[in-house]
């Protein structure tokens, strides 16, 4: 949907921005507006890792695993890579002290990605929407968020951006189907109507599944995201999001390379050494 506004343009730049009218590809001055501010934005999107929940070890889970080195890479230097390649140069990564010490000893202020990282301390680590809300005061625009332990060098950030500039939503979710049976429940599973999600439900019993989908630890959202009640995203925000008919969702069909366990590890690097394989 596109909203007619009046703007005042000060003339030298409004010649300059006539100048890359050229009918073919820019039809006209909005057009050429509206290219322009896609392009400078494209510079300037915010992304944040949720990098303090859910990471302790137990039950056969590696610590730390943000840590881990995939074809001489850790896992956070893949994302902040992958965010710098596709425009997300200012960054947030939330967490606790330790885990913030440890990640700013791996990528620092982001400098050597041309990047800019903020660390953001989590003290209390409550959950994960009480994470997010610790950026109340710092983002006032559309911001991508992903998990820390996620694969993410596959997977189409701009794509699923534009999807959510498309709807109507609060948040706009990567949904992906394919998962080993034993780890069904580890997820939160999602019913679709369309685009709109029209249940969430985390982790339920896997006599109780009522759809196949899941959340894949990738959501684009509004900052009116952070002033939902609650204190975890899966549990309270995201079921209450759709309960309103204000999250999205976009169907994937790429593999989910979320790594829990060392045997998640060794398929992920067998996976992206088949995708490396097939460029």
């Amino acid at each position: 949907m596109k909203n007619k506004i009046s703007v005042t343009i000060n003339e030298k730049i409004l010649r300059d921005v006539d100048s890359i009218v050229d009918n073919i590809f820019i039809r006209n001055r909005s057009q050429a507006i509206e290219y322009l501010i896609k392009k400078s934005m494209k510079e300037t999107k915010i992304a944040v890792i949720l990098a303090g929940e859910g990471l302790n070890a137990g039950n056969g889970k590696i610590k730390n695993r943000y840590s881990l080195k995939i074809n001489h890479l850790t896992i956070i230097e893949h994302t902040i890579k992958k965010f710098h390649d596709t425009g997300f140069r200012n960054i947030y990564i939330i967490a606790s002290h330790e885990t913030l010490t440890n990640i700013f000893k791996i990528v620092g202020d982001g400098s050597n990605f041309n990047v800019k990282i903020d660390y953001v301390d989590d003290e209390f680590q409550q959950g994960s929407a009480s994470a997010l809300k610790l950026l109340n005061e710092k983002i006032k625009t559309t911001f991508l968020v992903v998990q820390c332990d996620l694969i993410i060098t596959h997977v189409d950030l701009l794509d699923l951006w534009n999807k959510h500039l498309q709807e109507k939503a609060i948040a706009t979710m990567l949904i992906c189907s394919e998962v080993q049976p034993k780890n069904q429940v580890r997820y939160g599973h999602v019913s679709l109507n369309g685009s709109k999600v029209i249940s969430y439900e985390e982790k339920p019993l896997l006599k109780n599944l009522k759809s196949s989908i899941f959340f894949a630890g990738i959501f684009i959202s509004e900052p009116e995201i952070l002033r939902y009640p609650g204190k975890s995203l899966e549990f309270n925000v995201f079921p209450e999001l759709a309960k309103r008919g204000l999250l999205a969702g976009q169907i994937s069909n790429l593999p989910h390379l979320h790594i829990h366990t060392r045997e998640d590890l060794e398929r992920v690097k067998k996976i992206l050494n088949e995708i490396e394989r097939k460029k």
